[in-house]
């Protein structure tokens, strides 16, 4: 759950959301239409937020292996659920799972927005333009992805100083 929310920066509500019928293993993609909130399904949160996403091969891995566990398959089914087939709690989710594995790395806790910007970081790392990332992450406006979700990563700063110092020797 976690890594595919890394790898294709969904918003938390429509990771919940995401149905089996939604992934196309074959086309390595996935249609985002819905999006959960406290139990109540609804569009995602912009009109921009309704959007298909192509899936890079470990993201396909990762659902790929996950069905092949899931307890609920069907069209119909969450792709993640409870064991009743209900959508999962996000709080639970981060107080049973991911902080507990994130003090065992000795990281600081992180929540699945902490996965979004991070999504939209590395993105912008490796260059892909910015509108491409907004369209990807479902924002209509491309300085939402930049100046609220796009953070500078580590070393980022120094490679800069280091790319534009070379051009001016």
């Amino acid at each position: 759950m976690v890594g595919l929310a890394l790898m294709t920066g969904v918003r938390r509500g429509e990771l919940f959301a995401l149905r089996w019928q939604a992934v196309d293993l074959t086309l390595n993609q996935l249609a985002v239409s819905e999006a959960v909130y406290e139990g109540t399904f609804g569009t995602p949160k912009t009109a921009a937020g309704l959007r298909v996403l192509p899936l890079s091969e470990g993201a396909a891995t990762l659902l790929t292996v996950w069905q092949k566990t899931a307890r609920r398959q069907g069209p119909e089914d969450l792709v993640f659920s409870t064991w009743s087939g209900k959508p999962i709690s996000p709080n639970n989710v981060l107080r049973r799972w991911v902080v507990p594995a994130c003090q065992a790395l000795g990281l600081p806790n992180a929540t699945l927005l902490t996965c979004r910007r991070t999504y939209s970081s590395w993105a912008h790392e490796k260059g892909v333009p910015g509108k491409v990332v907004a369209a990807l992450m479902g924002h209509a406006k491309v300085d939402t992805t930049l100046n609220v979700y796009t953070q500078v990563i580590d070393g980022a700063k120094r490679s800069a100083a280091q790319h534009v110092g070379v051009e001016l020797m």
